[in-house]
Order: structure tokens, then C-alpha cells, then sequence
């Protein structure tokens, strides 16, 4: 009976193993390969920090920031000590941690230090108590290609956003930001990101990084385990650069509301004028990488099939002319985007490219050519924020989806793990909305559960076993150190009043406006927000009825839309209280971008009779409230305009306001107590 026993007492400590693994070792985000608890804990203090080797500068800056976090989160005093040991047997991102009577951090690079870093301030953030569980953590990634692509090409972001991307990604050691510079938007916008020497003209006058800023970024990106990879999308895509060069536009594949957005690859002018610029970008970026584009290269336009075969073979060896420009001159390792599959001809891509497969899904046989590539599977990680397509499932992304996998459906989409090709994979947040899209703060906080989830599939050690589970985990850790633009800036009181008017009556006619004056605060409040206005309407005078305005947003006292039907293709006209949101290309105003997105909710306010509109917009829905009662609801994102009462441009609305609020909170009438005004 005792082997028994012992058997039955194994079991059991191992179980107990098991939970003291599943707590710790899954309460970060990656969750660590392993996790051996030592029993007890460690309060932690502010760092005092020893680094055992002879090259310790280049760990100081992480040192410095993992210091200053660690100070902003610990409200204990004393100092713990941390051992910094630089361990070369260590693989470059991998990194050990041993919590005793002090922390000793083992890793052979800055990069496995800072991940190290991460590991210990969620912890913390996890535990809630500033103190550590003891125990020992070696982790390393199960891919070398984590990588988040941001479309700067369709909607500029400010550098110091862009650190916040970083920070995120550093957060979660998605290491590899994917920056796409170049692109077109619908109503024949324009985007180039980068200063440009060669071409002056080229560089979008509505916002582009310089050569310093770029240098700033890659310095910061780096302190933050990331790299920046750039990509100069050609020869489709190219707008910015036939506005610049219309000699260089293919004449057949003019493309209505595009423009010409195609490059000539028939004329050795193309090519020079294209090297030109990769001669230009090339040496801004330290990683050996650097990605041309080449998707969405439309032939099917040209009419002439012997033409349009003769083209597609041009457009094979034209990757391979840059795959091998930029290896020779710049050693860099050139990237495309998969399709290339579906144009004619008989050139195959060099074997040195690596591929983003994203329309495709032939990973075996792609493993099998010996090609490299990088899961970018369009069914399963693209993200187009405020767009009717894609959209990522997060539950299926956690508790199905693997970077092995490319299409469910399709064998050939789906590699067993010892099929040598594939680096990672790659999750996509594209702004085919434009300049005039989802702010970067409704982006982030649409992103950043999914950048999450994909970050725990990527390392490859997966945390929990339902979504419903990590979502749990999720709200231990959301809190990123440093990281505003998860955060709304508008500011407001205790009682959550950003703005409000009380007191004299405002009276408007069509070319009265008054600004907020809201100094130095954003134009637009993002989901959640409450506008209340009580006001008196005086006159019917078609478009000049503008309540509330910015460059993004009006509300509108009366609005009529005429809408075509997709499914019945029948024009309905509707008629009432409206919100408009710019998306796409800008215009006059928000109604006049290239495809607003225009609420109308059936109600006529009528004239010389007091009411009060309350618009409330949450994620993904907008509703009106009229006297406390409720009129409808849109499933459609709004922001609250902050910048003017009326419209500037002289089309308010005509009438009396009595009062006004702003709330950062949506807040639902009261509808027990409402009554009709009189």
C-alpha cells in the first residue's frame, strides 16, 4: 500500500503545482512558457538595480525605465534589489526570472531584459498587493515574427502617438511594428508619411514623419524590444506618387474615385523614379527588412488579354528587380504582399522575399519552395476600424486561431508545426476610412484587446482556456504603463461636465456660431458622451440648421439624407434630426467628405416650442432622446463635436438655446420624470 500512497501524494502535489502555475505564470499577458513557484513572497520597493557584466550600458536605459515605472506603481518604501546577469547561452528574447530574498533577472540582449521587465511590473499589477509571488520564470517566444502593421498612409499619427503604439506593443512583446507609409484613400487622397529630400512635393502637407523624427522613433522603438519595419507600397497603391508624376500612372488602369493610382511598370522611367525613392527610405530604417507592397495590382482593367498577360509578367519580375536593388545597394531583405499567385506568368519571386500572406493561402506549398512567410491571413487579423468588412473575432483569434493556421477551410492553408517556413504572424489595422476616419484613440481602444490576444497566440504559451477566462486577465494588466492615448483628453469636472451653458438665452440665426472655447482640449469627444441641448426652434431654412460642429462631426436640428439600398438598390429619402460623421477623403464639411456616415432619427422639432434633445453615443451606437423619451437608436459610432455652437460656415440653425451639457459619460434620461415642455 505505501507506493500507493506516495503515488496518491505525487498527484496531488502536483496539482497543486499545476494552480500555483496557472495563477502566476498566466497572470501576465503573453502568459510565460513556465512558471515554478517557491513558495512565499517579496515586497517590492524601488529598484536598486545590479548589472553583472562588462558591456552593462547598453542595459542602462532599460534599467532607467524599469525604475521609473516600478516607482509610479509601488507606494511601499525600502528598495529591492535586482541581479541584471547577462547570460549568453540565453536565446536573443528569452529571459529567466528567479524572485527570492531578491529578483535576479537572467537574458543575453536589452531586448530579453525589457521583456523581463514586463513580466514583473504585471505581475504586480496582478497580485494588486506590491508584492511578488516567489518562484522562478524562464520564457522565451514560440515565433520571431510578432508583428502589429499600423496604416499611417490613410490617417497620419502624431510621433508621440506613435510611442504609444510602441509602448503597447512593448507591453505585450509584439516585437516588429509593420508601418505602412503610402496609400490611397476613396475620394483620390493622397498619402506619403516620410520627408522626402529628392522629392520635396512628395510628402502629404496634412501630416509626414522627418528624417529626425524617424531616427527618434526607431531609438524609442528599440528601448521597447521593437522593430520598424517600413513599407513604400508600389506599384499599385501609388497615388501620391502619379500626383507627383502623372507621366508614370498606367493610362488603363485609371480607377474611378482612386485616380490614377497605378504605376507604369512598362517604363524604365517607373523603375527609376522608384529606385530613387528606395534609395531614399532604405538607409532611415535599421531593420534588414523593408517591404514593397505589390498587392492589389488590378490588370483585370486593362481590356487587351495579350496586354494584360504581358503585364502580369511584368509585375513578377518587377519584385524581383527590387528584391535584388535593395539586397545589392542596401543589403535589405525585401517583403511583399501575397497575390502575385493570381497574375500571369511564369516568374517566381526569389526565394530570399519573404511574403505576407494575405489573400493567399498556400502556406504548405509555400514551406515547401522553400519560401519564408509571415501569417497576414485577411480572414482572421485585419482590423478596418469603423468600416462595414473585416473585423477580427477576438474569441475565435484566442480559443481557436494559431499562426499555422490560414484559412479553415482550405488544407493547404492550415501547416503542421514542423513545416519550416513560417517566421509569425502579424495582426493588421488598416484605415480605408481615411484622414477623416476613427480617431487613434477610438482605434486603440478597438485594437487593443484583439493586439491581446494575438500577442499570447504569438509568444505561444497559451494562458487560459476560454476567452471569457482572459478577458479576465485582460482587466488585470490593461492599465499600460505611460500609455495616454487609451485614454479620452477632454477634461472634465467631478460630476463629468466637460462643457455647459447656462444662463442667458443664445439666439441664432443662419450665420450666428459660438465657439465652446475648450482651449488647448480636443475637437472631438469619443464613445462614451452625453449632448443636451434645450432649445427653441424659430425657423425652417433648409441646410442652415447646424446645432453642434467640428471638421469631424455636426449635429443637425434637421437633416434629410437620401440613401441607395445595397440589397433593393431603391433610394429612400429620410427626413429629421441628424448626425453626420466624416469618413474618407475630406471635404467642405463633414456631409460633403467622400462617404459620410449620416444618422437621421424620425423626429421633426417642431417651431416655438421648448424641448430638449439628448444625443447619447456609446460604442457603436448613437441614440436621441427627445424630452426624455426615447426616439432611436443607430448602431453606428459617433464623436461629440467640441469645437462650435451653429456651423462656422453659416449654416446653424435658427432658433433660441437655452441651456447645454456635455458629459463624458453616457448618460440616459431620466424618462420617469419627463414631461413635454410648453
Amino acid at each position: 500500500m505505501e507506493p500507493i500512497c506516495n503515488k496518491l501524494k505525487l498527484s496531488a502535489l502536483i496539482g497543486i503545482l499545476l494552480i500555483s502555475v496557472g495563477w502566476a505564470g498566466t497572470a501576465i499577458i503573453p502568459a510565460v512558457r513556465t512558471w515554478r513557484p517557491a513558495g512565499g513572497s517579496l515586497q517590492i520597493g524601488s529598484a536598486l538595480i545590479e548589472i553583472q557584466s562588462e558591456k552593462s550600458d547598453r542595459y542602462h536605459p532599460v534599467t532607467s525605465l524599469f525604475s521609473k515605472e516600478l516607482r509610479e506603481i509601488t507606494t511601499t518604501g525600502g528598495t529591492t534589489l535586482f541581479k541584471l546577469n547577462i547570460n549568453q547561452d540565453l536565446d536573443r528574447e528569452a529571459y529567466t526570472i528567479d524572485i527570492g530574498k531578491d529578483i535576479k533577472i537572467g537574458c543575453s540582449t536589452p531586448q530579453g531584459a525589457f521583456y523581463a521587465t514586463r513580466t514583473l511590473l504585471q505581475m504586480l499589477m496582478a497580485n494588486g498587493n506590491g508584492k511578488l509571488p516567489c518562484g522562478t520564470v524562464k520564457d522565451k517566444p514560440a515565433y520571431p515574427v510578432r508583428s502589429v502593421l499600423l496604416d499611417v498612409g490613410r490617417k497620419f499619427m502624431p510621433v508621440e502617438q506613435l510611442k504609444d503604439w510602441i509602448r503597447m506593443m512593448g507591453w505585450l512583446k509584439l516585437n516588429e511594428l509593420h508601418l505602412h507609409l503610402n496609400d490611397n484613400s476613396w475620394g483620390r487622397y493622397p498619402g506619403y508619411r516620410l520627408e522626402s529630400r529628392t522629392f520635396p512635393d512628395l510628402p502629404s502637407k496634412d501630416g509626414h514623419y522627418t528624417f529626425e523624427q524617424i531616427r527618434e522613433l526607431q531609438d524609442f522603438a528599440a528601448l521597447h524590444g521593437v522593430s520598424i519595419v517600413p513599407e513604400i507600397d508600389s506599384p499599385g497603391h501609388a497615388l501620391a506618387f502619379t500626383t507627383l508624376k502623372p507621366e508614370l500612372a498606367h493610362p488603363a488602369l485609371n480607377h474611378p474615385g482612386f485616380g490614377l493610382c497605378y504605376l507604369d511598370i512598362r517604363k524604365d522611367q517607373t523603375y527609376r523614379f522608384m529606385e530613387a525613392i528606395f534609395d531614399e527610405v532604405a538607409p532611415l530604417f535599421d531593420s534588414k527588412y523593408i517591404h514593397i507592397g505589390t498587392d492589389e495590382y488590378l490588370l483585370k482593367l486593362i481590356p487587351d488579354d495579350s496586354e494584360r498577360k504581358k503585364t502580369g509578367e511584368q509585375f513578377r519580375q518587377y519584385i524581383n528587380h527590387f528584391a535584388n536593388y535593395l539586397q545589392d545597394k542596401h543589403g535589405k531583405t525585401v517583403r511583399i504582399w501575397s497575390g502575385y499567385e493570381h497574375m500571369p506568368g511564369t516568374t517566381e519571386p526569389d526565394t530570399s522575399i519573404v511574403i505576407d500572406m494575405w489573400e493567399t493561402t498556400d502556406a504548405v506549398n509555400k514551406s515547401k519552395a522553400g519560401y519564408r512567410f509571415v501569417n497576414s491571413s485577411h480572414f482572421y487579423t485585419y482590423i478596418v476600424p469603423g468600416m462595414p468588412y473585416y473585423g477580427v473575432n477576438d474569441q475565435f483569434l484566442y480559443e481557436t486561431w494559431t499562426p499555422l493556421i490560414f484559412n479553415m477551410e482550405d488544407k493547404s492553408g492550415k501547416l503542421s508545426p514542423d513545416d519550416p517556413g513560417l517566421l509569425g504572424g502579424k495582426l493588421h489595422i488598416w484605415n480605408d476610412a481615411g484622414p477623416t476616419g476613427y480617431t487613434w484613440n477610438e482605434i486603440a481602444r478597438l485594437t487593443l484587446p484583439s493586439m491581446m490576444a494575438i500577442s499570447e497566440k504569438l509568444w505561444g504559451t497559451k494562458g487560459s482556456d476560454s476567452f471569457e477566462a482572459f478577458t479576465k486577465r485582460m482587466a488585470a494588466v490593461e492599465k499600460i504603463p505611460n500609455v495616454e492615448l487609451l485614454t479620452r483628453n477632454a477634461k472634465a469636472d467631478a460630476d463629468g461636465v466637460i462643457w455647459s451653458h447656462k444662463g442667458d438665452d443664445l439666439h441664432f440665426i443662419a450665420n450666428t456660431h459660438h465657439p465652446l472655447d475648450l482651449a488647448g482640449e480636443p475637437k472631438n469627444l469619443e464613445y462614451p458622451w452625453t449632448a443636451s441641448f434645450t432649445l427653441t426652434r424659430q425657423s425652417d431654412a433648409p441646410d442652415n440648421d447646424v446645432l453642434l460642429s467640428s471638421e469631424l462631426a455636426s449635429f443637425y436640428l434637421d437633416l434629410t439624407q437620401t440613401k441607395t439600398d445595397k440589397k433593393t438598390k431603391e433610394m429612400p429619402t429620410r427626413r429629421g434630426v441628424g448626425c453626420v460623421r466624416a469618413v474618407q477623403a475630406p471635404g467642405f464639411d463633414p456631409l460633403t467628405s467622400f462617404r459620410p456616415d449620416g444618422l437621421v432619427f424620425d423626429y421633426t422639432v417642431p417651431f416655438d416650442k421648448k424641448v430638449t434633445l439628448t444625443f447619447v453615443g456609446e460604442e457603436r451606437k448613437t441614440s436621441l432622446y427627445v424630452d426624455g423619451k426615447l426616439i432611436g437608436s443607430h448602431n453606428i459610432q459617433m464623436v461629440c463635436p467640441l469645437e462650435t455652437l451653429g456651423d462656422k460656415h453659416k449654416r446653424s440653425f435658427q432658433g433660441i438655446l437655452h441651456e447645454a451639457q456635455i458629459l463624458n459619460e453616457a448618460k440616459k434620461p431620466d424618462t420617469s420624470h419627463s414631461t413635454d415642455h410648453d
